[in-house]
């Protein structure tokens, strides 16, 4: 496993550089074909118990929920769609009182 471990501190260094922070899901886009899944899985969790301080709490801020662009983006459109429901409910209410 270390040199797993290895290859994702190479890989996070990397992503880091290019002013990214290191996530499950971005180990996966850059390792996908060099590791299976449930190694990458246990690999990354191994890492995160290592990673210094610093770095876990950057990962922590930025995947709560492993957040890519598309989920992002499918976020702002919920969210967007109750603002959306929530202003017609006040007109309605405006409109009648």
């Amino acid at each position: 496993m270390s040199s797993t471990i290895d290859l994702l501190n190479q890989t996070a260094a990397r992503l880091r550089q290019e002013g990214k922070t290191p996530s499950l899901a971005l180990f996966k886009a850059r390792l996908s074909g060099q590791l299976t899944a449930p190694a990458l899985f246990a690999a990354y969790q191994h890492w995160r118990q290592q990673a210094p301080a610093d770095v876990e709490l950057q990962v922590a801020e930025t995947t709560p929920d492993s957040a890519g662009p598309a989920d992002i983006a499918s976020q702002l459109q919920r969210i967007e769609s109750k603002l959306d429901r929530m202003l017609a409910l006040l007109e309605q209410q405006n409109v009648s009182g």
